[in-house]
């Protein structure tokens, strides 16, 4: 304003109140229209709209891919050849799973069990799946006639050939009527000569008595694994030494580990011994929960109070 000299003090303070009026109409513009949400027919919005009409306008449509159906091999077809079937992908990286984990198919009942096989897929494949000769299972009659050569020219040298024993390895002698065998001492050796048992239940009834502590009476043998009631009379038991576990000692991971105590009976004693004091008798024991009658007759001979 001092630059204007032939302006009166009035007509400056007058110029001086329109710049501020103009100031402050420009800053209220600026505010309202950052304030103010674009129209929807504003320019960027007609061009999006222009935009998007002509992507409808050129929209091509895609053909979706034929299925087809020709003779495939599940072991050797690879990825491109199962799509062209009808099979989807999860479908055919399922069938690359099985072949790294079980091997090969070996007949084509087992590409049935391929997961999202749907019986209209079934129907249609299963004429056309052939498994090559090399992922067969080799049959009994081709087994045997593969054979016949070397039977035949067994019997051309029948007349030169040294005599060899078919027994190679002596047959285990198995008791007779009368005879017994101690459960509480034999080895797996001298429990397979009882007829009716072989390796296993050799090595189960041996297992089971090393976790016991040993045996009362023959009848524990059949709580090892199952058995004909016949081979008991081949059994007998000679008084030996028991193994006892002390129930005021042990905890309960380890009360467990013996035969005739569970997790919850293991627990019960734990719980009393903690809360009440160590057990003394098996009266107290019976008081306890979880604990019958029968499970004290076999415990009797096996747990002490010390």
């Amino acid at each position: 304003m001092k630059r204007l000299p032939t302006l009166t003090p009035s007509q400056r303070r007058a110029l001086l109140v329109i710049e501020w009026v103009l100031l402050i109409g420009i800053v209220g513009y600026s505010v309202w229209r950052a304030k103010t949400p674009p129209h929807p027919l504003g320019k960027e919005t007609k061009k999006r709209e222009w935009n998007g009409n002509a992507a409808r306008q050129y929209t091509y449509a895609v053909e979706e891919t034929p299925v087809e159906t020709f003779p495939f091999d599940p072991n050797t077809a690879d990825s491109t050849t199962l799509l062209r079937l009808g099979l989807s992908p999860w479908q055919v990286r399922n069938i690359y799973r099985y072949r790294a984990k079980h091997g090969r198919y070996h007949k084509p009942e087992d590409f049935m069990r391929l997961p999202g096989m749907t019986n209209e897929q079934w129907e249609r494949l299963k004429p056309y799946i052939r498994i090559a000769k090399e992922f067969q299972y080799v049959e009994q009659t081709t087994l045997q006639t593969s054979h016949q050569p070397s039977i035949k020219k067994a019997e051309e040298h029948q007349e030169t050939a040294v005599a060899v024993p078919h027994d190679t390895f002596p047959r285990l002698e198995k008791l007779k009527m009368g005879q017994t065998i101690d459960i509480n001492t034999a080895d797996t050796s001298q429990l397979k000569m009882i007829p009716g048992i072989a390796s296993k239940r050799a090595a189960r009834i041996v297992a089971y008595r090393r976790s016991l502590g040993g045996f009362v009476n023959v009848e524990q043998a059949m709580e090892a694994i199952e058995l004909p009631d016949s081979v008991l009379k081949y059994m007998s038991v000679s008084p030996v030494e028991i193994r006892k576990i002390n129930v005021n000692k042990l905890s309960v991971q380890q009360l467990m580990k013996h035969p005739y105590l569970n997790f919850y009976q293991a627990k019960a004693i734990f719980e009393h011994r903690r809360n009440k004091g160590d057990l003394h008798s098996l009266d107290e024991l019976s008081r306890l929960e979880g604990f019958r009658s029968t499970d004290l007759d076999r415990l009797r001979h096996y747990i002490i109070f010390d």
